[in-house]
């Protein structure tokens, strides 16, 4: 019996589980090139059944959210593509009158009181308006509603291989919540404990994101890299907008709910304003590091279950998971890669086949290669066709070549190899790949590739026998780049390119999972001793990462970089 999982609000997109196992997994936004697009994914659905290829027929369709903004997303679409091109800053903020009229509505959709209402509505409506869409392209299956933050704890839970954990999810909002607590024992779920929308750590994280002159749901990353950069700092005044209760077990807050501009704008005329931007970065940073913390702990001590599995996009955070993975109390830590709304669909996935099929995979994942995938045939048929401003040769050892001209050359390569990696990193086959001990390689991509500002860094992939060595204290592995760890003093000047200013790194651990990638990485070490490389993903700024060959070509041709690796093919520009 094969689930397929459909994602329709923001950052849209599909997957398919089967037997306990993920066949494979797309976002919208790689085929459309909107980042983190709205609405129906279309072309990931069509991926999805062409996947397949004449195995066993889809049986049922999970769909990963009810009520709330999902459903206005689903009756009226353009609304939800105005409303991310405001987050996106691509349309004028609304005046401080527009966003009080908002917030009333806002209210109403986020708490989704009362919860019968919203939960009878939102299965009615959503499934006449899916059903109806699905079928224009040849797709009529029975429609499982799950609601959003079981979504979340499902695909945590499922991929972390763990027999027995506790199960933490924590976003802006989602189906009435901004967050829940789940016990998983032996494939099943029970949820013990929700979190009201009203007191969103999350919906915090991103007004402050907002109130600093960043993007809401794009640029947190960047507001946690500005915090490094200040002396400590705290602000009391946050714990108003939203903290952990101790004695409840619950998120509080007196402001109630808030628009998230709204609550920017709060923030800017009553705490930001007294601070300077990194001052208050670090003080945000700081709140919620500091109430995740004493929430994983009281409910270590209610269930005392030391396994700990945490989803939902306000985990994106690496330095909080840092702090989670670093707790005595905590034995196994896994944060599903796909943490964001993004990975919806294969949560949803995942929860539907456990009920249909009762089968739970006993491994933990190691690899989220879900996507595409291109024969040499194809990539030269691309070559081809740019021919007049491409160079390009065979080679029978791309990995050995292109780390040949990263040391040799000093080259910053383009890396495109296997399937397509799901969610937001790239893990050795959509990146860009240099040198992680020669610190003007973090300049020079920025300035050929990536425009980002100076405070962000970037990740490290590294040989996973060598991560011990690199990086203190080192526990609970991830081959995903979503824990933070130490670079060890004796090793920085190894890893500079690849780390942050307060002396931390964004790790990939990679072990036989991506034999090419490991084979380039073991050839580095080989030759300067240290098996790790920066690892950036594959796009040019504001672009998703590279999913075809002709994305990859687009990206080398329309940026400074001037090499890309390609199936069995070394590129490069003509003079």
């Amino acid at each position: 019996m094969t689930i397929l999982g459909i994602h329709d609000a923001h950052d849209a997109g599909a997957g398919i589980v089967r037997s306990g196992k993920v066949v494979g997994a797309v976002n919208e936004e790689r085929f459309t090139k909107m980042k983190n697009d709205v609405g129906f994914p279309s072309h990931s659905v069509r991926y999805m059944r062409e996947m397949l290829d004449g195995d066993e027929e889809i049986s049922k369709i999970a769909i990963p959210w009810i009520g709330g903004s999902a459903l206005f997303a689903r009756i009226f679409p353009q609304l939800e593509v105005k409303r991310r091109k405001l987050w996106r800053r691509e349309i004028a903020k609304p005046s401080r009158v527009s966003m009080s009229l908002r917030n009333i509505v806002f209210k109403t959709v986020q708490d989704q009181k009362p919860s019968w209402f919203w939960n009878n509505t939102g299965r009615s409506i959503g499934t006449s308006l899916i059903s109806n869409r699905l079928k224009r392209i040849g797709l009529d299956k029975k429609l499982v509603f799950i609601d959003h933050h079981t979504a979340h704890a499902s695909g945590g839970y499922y991929a972390s291989g763990f027999k027995e954990a506790l199960v933490l999810t924590l976003d802006g909002a989602g189906d009435g919540l901004s967050g829940s607590v789940s016990i998983g024992d032996n494939g099943e779920l029970k949820r013990i404990k929700e979190f009201k929308a009203s007191a969103s750590l999350g919906i915090l994280y991103g007004a402050a994101t907002i109130a600093c002159d960043m993007r809401y749901s794009e640029d947190e990353g960047k507001l946690m890299s500005l915090a490094a950069y200040s002396y400590p700092e705290n602000i009391k005044e946050l714990g108003s907008i939203s903290r952990f209760d101790d004695k409840t077990g619950e998120l509080v807050g007196n402001s109630g709910s808030k628009f998230e501009f709204l609550l920017a704008e709060y923030l800017k005329d009553n705490i930001l304003w007294k601070y300077n931007r990194e001052s208050f970065a670090y003080a945000v940073q700081k709140h919620v590091e500091e109430e995740v913390l004493r929430m994983v702990r009281h409910y270590i001590k209610e269930t005392n279950i030391r396994n700990v599995v945490v989803s939902g996009g306000l985990f994106s955070n690496v330095i909080v998971n840092m702090k989670i993975n670093a707790m005595p109390e905590v034995e196994n830590f896994f944060v599903f890669p796909q943490m964001g709304d993004g990975g919806l669909a294969i949560g949803a996935a995942y929860y539907v086949d456990f009920i249909e099929n009762g089968k739970v995979e006993r491994k933990q994942i190691d690899s989220i290669s879900y996507g595409p995938s291109y024969t040499d045939t194809q990539i030269e048929e691309t070559l081809k066709r740019h021919r007049e401003k491409l160079e390009y040769e065979f080679t029978d050892d791309v990995a050995k070549y292109a780390a040949d001209k990263m040391i040799d050359d000093d080259e910053v390569v383009l890396w495109f190899q296997g399937r397509m990696e799901y969610g937001p990193r790239a893990l050795g086959n959509r990146s860009i790949l240099s040198l992680a001990g020669n610190n003007e390689n973090r300049h020079r991509i920025n300035l050929l590739v990536k425009r980002r500002p100076y405070y962000q860094p970037f990740a490290s992939s590294m040989l996973e026998e060598e991560a011990e060595k690199l990086l203190e204290p080192y526990r609970n592995g991830t081959k995903f780049m979503t824990i933070g760890y130490k670079v060890r003093d004796e090793y920085f000047k190894d890893l500079v390119a690849a780390s942050h200013i307060d002396g931390t790194t964004r790790p990939q651990m990679l072990g036989e999972e991506n034999r090419e990638y490991r084979k380039l990485i073991q050839h580095i070490k080989n030759r300067t001793g240290i098996g790790a490389v920066l690892n950036t993903s594959l796009n040019k700024h504001g672009r998703p990462i590279a999913m075809t060959p002709d994305d990859a070509v687009w990206t080398l041709l329309n940026t400074g970089a001037t090499t890309l690796a390609i199936g069995n093919y070394m590129v490069g520009k003509k003079k």
